[in-house]
């Protein structure tokens, strides 16, 4: 039986690989179809690439209209003051007022407004707004018034790069602020307030340059002022180390131009304090600055402690710098140029005892120390300062001497300038009488006003005749400028000798009319001694006087226009 055929087929799988040239011996560079499974991974890799490429679209799409959603969804003005250009070209009014407004909208909006601005405008550019001059207030007002949430974060993105924006002065700001939320309500921001407190009770090379350094110090002051407890213990008890102690690093706070700030506020923080430790601690520093005040006086910045304490400090202290240091130390002290400005310090918050006794046992006890400090280019000051406290009979004696000394040509120009000064104030104490003028008016504010009242009401009831008065000076002033014209188309007429007469006419006629404004003068003020000061006049006898000087005027001035018109 003979065999079927059986068809050949072409696209069989044998034939096909014997084309490519893997398998036929050729040299051309294999293709990606040579094998099936890279060309199933092409193809399904390619799909993929296509359908995330198309999720990436869509979601951007979804974002794109979630974003108008969310901005249909709040106040127009909220969204256009924080989508607000703060671009550095703009004039500072403009910056101001967008920073404002940005303020303004933050704090009446509500708390699904201040979520979606901060998610928004702020969250990813915490840095940037903290160092920006007009930005940063947006942050501390987020501080103050946003949800405990947003601050905690601002804090955290802050104190991350601490060491960086302490320095910057528009984020110091911001931390201060944000020191201060904290402490006042701690049990919202525990972590952050505790981060902060471990900073600052450091006691390392860089806190050292942040207690000198012109902006970062002030974050110190402001943790002096706010802190309380064992926090403000601790760090008094480091600065406390770097304050007229013997270190052994040669580092002093008291003559560093900001360091001395430092300073400045333990003595103002002195008075505030109730727990015996830290107390005494500040009374501490507070009796070293003391004891080494004839050093710290000659200093261009350490001075400013000892100003403060004789402004600022406490009454023990004052007695104990005044009493034992300053008066035996003034006469050296004032010649020197920044000793003489804690010399007038002292000179203005002792007491009258003090200023007699070093009038008598340290100024006019010789001639020599009287001249020298008169004739110096800064003590003449601090002795300027002490002739304007002194009493009436001191005062006599000062100018004695300053006589006895220009008598003997042994003033310089300094010194003349303090005999011109005492002189001239020789009978007046100035600061004492502003003090004076400054109480009286705070008393005599209410007696004005109800006398304000009381004139108000009499000039109601006397405005009658003050109109029937008015009345008849404007009828008197029109009939004399009739006349003056008549008598002008008059002697326009007449010759040279006619003009004279008409002259002397007028003069006469000029004479006769001031003496009877004079017959007419307020008696109220009179030529003689006893008359009445115009300060004094009530309001209504003012006016009088008014209108009687403006009568003379106006007489006065038309006789000049008569002559004038005469002479042309």
């Amino acid at each position: 039986m003979a065999n079927p055929h059986i068809p050949v087929e072409f696209n069989k799988d044998d034939d096909e690989l014997k084309c490519h040239p893997s398998q036929s011996g050729s040299t051309a560079t294999p293709t990606l179809f040579e094998n099936p499974n890279n060309s199933k991974a092409f193809c399904s890799q390619f799909f993929e690439d296509q359908l995330h490429q198309d999720d990436d679209e869509f979601d951007e799409l979804n974002q794109q209209l979630n974003q108008v959603l969310l901005n249909d969804s709040f106040k127009p003005s909220l969204t256009q003051a924080f989508t607000a250009d703060m671009s550095s070209y703009l004039s500072h009014e403009k910056l101001t007022k967008n920073s404002r407004k940005m303020q303004q909208e933050y704090q009446n909006a509500t708390l699904r407004e201040k979520d979606f601005v901060f998610n928004t405008y702020i969250k990813n550019d915490i840095e940037n707004f903290s160092l920006d001059k007009y930005r940063h207030y947006i942050l501390e007002k987020i501080i103050e018034v946003g949800p405990p949430s947003h601050r905690n974060l601002i804090l955290n993105r802050i104190y991350n790069q601490i060491h960086k924006l302490i320095k910057d002065l528009y984020a110091c700001k911001v931390m201060q602020k944000g020191l201060e939320v904290m402490v006042l309500n701690p049990q919202d921001s525990m972590e952050q307030l505790e981060n902060y407190l471990s900073f600052i009770h450091q006691d390392n090379i860089q806190m050292k340059k942040i207690y000198v350094d012109k902006i970062a110090n002030q974050i110190i002051q402001k943790s002096l002022e706010i802190l309380e407890g064992n926090n403000l213990l601790k760090l008094l008890q480091n600065l406390s180390k770097y304050i007229l102690s013997n270190n052994n690093e040669k580092f002093e706070l008291s003559t560093d131009q900001y360091g001395c700030l430092i300073v400045n506020k333990i003595i103002d923080i002195y008075p505030k304090q109730f727990d015996a430790q830290t107390k005494s601690i500040c009374n501490n520093i507070i009796v070293r600055a003391i004891e080494n005040c004839s050093c710290l006086t000659r200093r261009q910045y350490a001075n400013y402690i000892i100003q403060q304490i004789l402004e600022k400090g406490q009454e023990v202290h004052k007695r104990l710098l005044i009493d034992q240091y300053l008066i035996k130390d003034f006469i050296s002290m004032s010649l020197d140029k920044y000793g003489s400005n804690v010399a007038e310090k002292a000179i203005i918050y002792a007491g009258p005892q003090w200023r007699l006794k070093l009038w008598e046992e340290e100024v006019s006890i010789s001639e020599s120390s009287f001249k020298k400090l008169v004739n110096d280019q800064f003590a003449n000051y601090p002795i300027q300062r002490l002739f304007e406290y002194l009493d009436q009979q001191q005062r006599n004696e000062f100018i004695a001497l300053l006589n006895k000394l220009h008598g003997n040509n042994q003033l310089n120009n300094h010194g003349q300038i303090v005999m011109k000064f005492a002189q001239a104030n020789y009978s007046i104490k100035r600061y004492t009488q502003k003090i004076v003028q400054s109480e009286l008016s705070k008393n005599n504010k209410n007696q004005d006003n109800k006398g304000q009242k009381n004139q108000k009401q009499s000039q109601n009831q006397q405005s009658p005749p003050l109109q029937m008065q008015q009345q008849q000076q404007s009828l008197y002033q029109q009939q004399m400028q009739q006349m003056f014209l008549q008598q002008q188309s008059q002697f326009k007429q007449f010759d040279q000798q006619q003009y004279q007469a008409a002259v002397m006419q007028q003069m006469l006629i000029f004479q006769q009319q001031q003496q009877q404004l004079l017959t007419q003068m307020p008696q109220l003020y009179n030529q003689d001694m006893n008359y009445m000061p115009y300060p004094i006049m009530t309001q209504e006898q003012q006016m009088m006087m008014l209108r009687w000087i403006q009568q003379q005027q106006q007489l006065c001035n038309a006789n000049i226009k008569f002559q004038n018109g005469q002479q042309k």
